[in-house]
């Protein structure tokens, strides 16, 4: 795929037909096999025009998330730089996780147009129809204490906040501790798995699932009211590629942030966004229900619940305002 991907900035870069003389010459390869690489091209999803004398015209691009598709939009030096793409897996986050045990480097991404077994929290299923919208896993390899990592959820739920206000010019709602909801509506979920050794984190895999073109009637019924998109939002498809790329500049400026200033950074950034200070708040952790003001997140990345005049902090739970 690599000499084929190469053939797209030159068709791209014109509404004219590009001649195979011309790219031949300048990549330095045969006639045939730019005929060869431009087929390649169409069993991949590029609708392109060939005409006798002229060359070949674009006419129109998949929407796949193709790691060359995605670097079109992506700043990054570390994360999004290798990408892992798949039809279909059980799980990115699996996948991530196998990989990251063999040593995968920080930054790799495992994205998927479809996953089986996709989970949220507490090994709740994520809906995952597809070609709709960004199954994703990140492996990162902060050098940093176990009680430190916690906080890599509000990173990444903070990024996917950027994203979504960046291109739909709404305001998003963040919900603790990994969810990012539009209207009342989830529209995002962050799952965060790691591997520990001694009082060190090996690795921590990110994994997101962002609502981008999903319709309303595709939502699956067990969460028809609970659910939103992008396109459900702005009642327009976006570019998925586009708002991956995006996405993984945001997660790599929050992940800096993360590292050089630490976990407290993160956390100030998070309960700033989420308006949580004062707010009057339910909170479900293995079967018992607390109740309470919130004092804000600590920098661990509990929340502090004022419980009729004491403070607790709740490390994990389902919240309701």
């Amino acid at each position: 795929m690599v000499r084929s991907k190469e053939i797209l900035p030159y068709l791209r870069n014109t509404h004219d037909y590009v001649s195979g003389d011309h790219m031949s010459n300048i990549m330095g390869i045969s006639r045939t096999a730019i005929w060869k690489y431009i087929n390649h091209l169409e069993q991949l999803g590029y609708r392109i025009e060939k005409l006798k004398g002229k060359g070949y015209r674009l006419i129109a691009s998949p929407d796949k998330l193709y790691a060359w598709e995605i670097d079109q939009y992506c700043k990054t030096n570390v994360i999004g730089k290798k990408i892992i793409y798949k039809d279909e897996l059980d799980s990115t986050n699996a996948l991530a996780f196998k990989l990251a045990i063999g040593g995968e480097a920080e930054g790799t991404c495992i994205i998927a147009e479809t996953q089986d077994s996709g989970k949220g929290r507490l090994g709740r299923k994520w809906f995952s129809p597809a070609g709709k919208n960004l199954y994703i896993s990140i492996v990162l390899r902060p050098q940093i204490p176990p009680s430190n990592v916690y906080p890599i959820t509000f990173l990444s739920s903070l990024a996917v906040y950027d994203t979504i206000q960046s291109l739909t010019k709404v305001e998003p709602a963040l919900k603790w501790p990994n969810d990012v909801l539009v209207n009342g509506r989830k529209i995002c979920g962050t799952l965060l798995e790691l591997s520990t050794e001694a009082d060190m984190i090996r690795f921590v895999i990110v994994g997101i699932g962002l609502n981008i073109n999903m319709e309303e009637n595709e939502i699956d019924e067990a969460i028809k009211n609970k659910a939103t998109s992008f396109l459900m939002l702005t009642k327009k498809p976006f570019e998925r590629s586009m708002v991956c790329g995006i996405l993984l500049t945001n997660i790599e400026r929050y992940y800096s942030a993360f590292i050089e200033k630490g976990p407290d950074e993160i956390c100030s950034f998070w309960e700033e966004r989420a308006k949580i200070k004062g707010k009057y708040l339910e909170i479900i952790q293995m079967g018992e229900t607390y109740k309470g003001i919130s004092e804000g997140i600590d920098k661990d990345g509990g929340i502090l619940l004022n419980i009729d005049g004491k403070t607790r902090k709740i490390i994990a739970g389902d919240v309701s305002f």
